[in-house]
């Protein structure tokens, strides 16, 4: 498709836009944070290039990020030298983490396209949600960048600009060598676009989940024998602003389950001896994890202030209050809860999850809460180990079910490295 009439016609009506934006920026009145985004939609890139492998993952619409970085994740446990660049077309982007770069997507420009390939030098490209650009994908082919379509759901009926060009359309999806989809409508659409029926795969859909987080086996078995018969339950990545409310609710139903004890992980681990103090001054028995002790017959609070062992407490929690939440945070990762079946209760900022907390709740696997009272009044109800089980059960299902998808992409990926590397 790179040298087609079409896609050349389509390129020049972009190039008229770019010029218009170029000229935008040259002005100096656009803000700054708006020049920033406008300078890496060209193709200037304000981070280096990370030395060794580099996985590009094209997620278009921020929605499925967190499917894509959960792959990212996987792929690194398998091959810790990979790092990973994001692109993505939606107005606002994620921020960058530990060999996870977020960069927007360069327009459909071929200086800009030339520029952020030259720059970044991708050894490969996943894209996991179909913003299909022709541009794009027609100049990633030819620098030999090997593109791979996992997610392709909506591209066949979404309205996108390449559509009003006839040629483009029919020879869209040519310059991927595979193309994964869930079903025979969405593959034979996909199809009329260019992907032929030898690189067009029926697994599934790229969805949120998370492999389960490791902990300490025997640390675990210790622990579960100190605490055996006693109700258990976990409030992760507690903010300051929840502490207090926390603590309201484990004195409520302390009042009618009088076993029950709370592990605690504070938001901030340093602040573990003073939150201690706080929590005896309130008439609560602790201990601390940072100190070496381990819950006892007595104690009604375990405060987990270390970092890298949540796996850990959410083994051993049957019920996991998710924080960041109740407060303006922004929520955490609920997938890590429900792939070790803990039932997940949650305030309702959550809207860096949001759409994970949604399908979770769509199959009532969560309980969201706004104050004190329905904190605890959640929680008496989850303790019901019938009920916990049916949302951990339904929780578990969903972070699942994308797992055929994940470790068929996998296996693309690391054939595709393996074949590159020199023998």
């Amino acid at each position: 498709m790179a040298n087609s009439i079409p896609l050349k016609l389509y390129l020049a009506t972009r190039a008229r836009s770019e010029r218009g934006t170029r000229r935008a920026l040259a002005r100096g009145d656009t803000p700054e944070d708006e020049k920033a985004q406008e300078h890496e939609r060209l193709g200037h890139a304000g981070i280096e290039r990370p030395d060794g492998p580099l996985i590009w993952i094209h997620s278009g619409q921020d929605r499925h990020a967190l499917a894509a970085r959960e792959l990212a994740n996987r792929l690194r446990a398998e091959r810790e030298e990979l790092n990973f660049l994001f692109t993505t077309s939606a107005r606002a982007r994620r921020d960058s983490e530990e060999h996870l770069i977020s960069q927007f997507a360069p327009d459909e420009y071929v200086p800009a396209i030339r520029s952020f390939l030259t720059h970044w030098k991708p050894d490969l490209s996943i894209w996991t949600e179909p913003d299909v650009r022709p541009a794009l994908a027609a100049g990633a082919a030819g620098f030999g960048v090997p593109l791979y379509l996992i997610d392709a759901h909506t591209a066949p009926t979404e309205t996108q600009g390449w559509r009003f060009w006839p040629g483009v359309s029919s020879t869209l999806l040519t310059d991927f060598r595979h193309v994964i989809t869930g079903d025979p409508v969405k593959a034979g659409a996909l199809r009329r676009l260019g992907a032929g029926p030898a690189k067009t795969e029926i697994v599934g859909y790229l969805e949120e989940g998370t492999a389960a987080l490791p902990c300490n086996t025997a640390e675990r078995d210790d622990i579960a024998k100190d605490i055996v018969g006693r109700p258990v339950w976990l409030a992760g990545h507690a903010a300051d602003a929840e502490i207090e409310p926390i603590l309201d609710a484990h004195r409520q139903v302390l009042r009618r389950t009088h076993k029950l004890l709370l592990i605690l992980v504070p938001d901030d681990p340093e602040a573990g001896p003073d939150l201690a103090k706080a929590i005896r001054d309130h008439g609560f028995t602790a201990s601390l994890r940072s100190s070496g002790a381990f819950p006892v017959s007595d104690t009604q609070i375990y405060i987990a202030d270390t970092e890298g062992e949540m796996g850990l407490w959410y083994r051993l929690a049957a019920v996991s209050y998710l924080g960041r939440s109740l407060e303006a945070s922004g929520g955490v990762n609920p997938f890590e809860a429900a792939a070790l079946g803990s039932a997940i209760i949650h305030g309702p900022n959550v809207r860096n999850y949001r759409r994970a907390y949604g399908r979770l709740a769509s199959a009532g696997a969560t309980r969201m809460v706004r104050n004190t009272n329905q904190l605890s009044e959640a929680l008496e109800a989850l303790l019901s180990p019938d009920i916990a089980a049916l949302m951990a059960h339904e929780a578990w299902k969903l972070c699942t079910s994308g797992a055929e998808v994940t470790d068929r992409a996998m296996d693309l990926v690391l054939t595709e490295l393996d074949e590159r590397e020199p023998a």
